[in-house]
């Protein structure tokens, strides 16, 4: 997909006026296209996307769930599951039509959000003299963390870190803070830094990220393209604004200044 991904971030980018918001303007429609393309989803049914996202995110902020709040997250769902009831995403296999479903809903919001989440801190790391940038959106993923963790369900009884867990308790998994852990990390930012051992920003086991390579593809080539054009931040690391949510995480806008690709 590296050809059809580079497409796209150049045409976004070409479009853009001197000076825009990387996330709603850049980030966003590029993760949103990517989805699209691996889902089938023809491009003029790509804003229907950002109606089934919403509600979920607004259900997982961390704020109070209000009726509204629930509201339109049913609603969402409702006309979610009409649209890929209807969609050839994945038939003709082993799974269940709500596997299926399940299946389309986690590509549609973890590879949308959390991606334009990692574009958008990327670009804050970027630095033109750094080419090694597979080390820097690996980094990105274990220092910024575009989605910070998840809620899970203990299987079964076991002591961690001192503490006893009982089978059934619920707990928040903190990827970001794990990614921190002294022990194993430095606080430092280094592209260079060994692959063991591995951070836990893609998860890890059977809930491992089923988009991390597409999401490496991503923020490897947006990296270059972003570099070929002498592409800046245009307002202070201290002034970027970032998104108040319980799990994901990333600047809820960042001005930049796109440039132009060389001749």
């Amino acid at each position: 997909m590296a050809d059809p991904i580079r497409e796209r971030a150049r045409a976004l980018l070409d479009e853009l006026p001197e000076e825009a918001d990387f996330v709603s303007e850049f980030a966003a429609p590029l993760a949103l296209g990517v989805v699209g393309d691996v889902l089938g989803v023809p491009e003029r049914d790509f804003p229907l996307f950002r109606e089934f996202v919403a509600p979920v995110l607004e259900l997982t902020s961390g704020e109070e769930v209000s009726e509204r709040i629930l509201g339109s997250y049913f609603t969402g769902m409702n006309e979610f599951c009409a649209y890929f009831g209807r969609s050839d995403a994945f038939k003709g296999g082993q799974l269940s039509e709500q596997e299926r479903l399940s299946l389309c809903l986690a590509i549609v919001v973890a590879g949308t959000d959390s991606t334009t989440n990692l574009l958008a801190s990327t670009l804050l790391r970027l630095d033109r003299r750094e080419r090694r940038l597979g080390g820097v959106v690996e980094e990105v993923v274990r220092l910024d963390a575009p989605f910070i963790g998840f809620f899970r369900t203990a299987t079964c009884p076991v002591t961690i870190g001192g503490v006893k867990i009982a089978e059934g308790d619920h707990m928040f998994l903190d990827y970001a803070a794990g990614n921190r852990d002294p022990r194993v990390f430095t606080e430092d930012f280094d592209p260079g830094r060994p692959s063991v051992p591995a951070h836990l920003g893609f998860g890890h086991g059977p809930h491992y990220c089923l988009g991390a390579q597409l999401a490496r593809l991503e923020g490897r080539i947006v990296a270059e393209e972003l570099l070929d054009r002498s592409s800046e931040v245009a307002e202070q690391p201290g002034d970027v604004r970032y998104r108040r949510h319980l799990i994901s995480h990333g600047p809820a806008a960042l001005r930049f200044r796109p440039g132009r690709r060389p001749e």
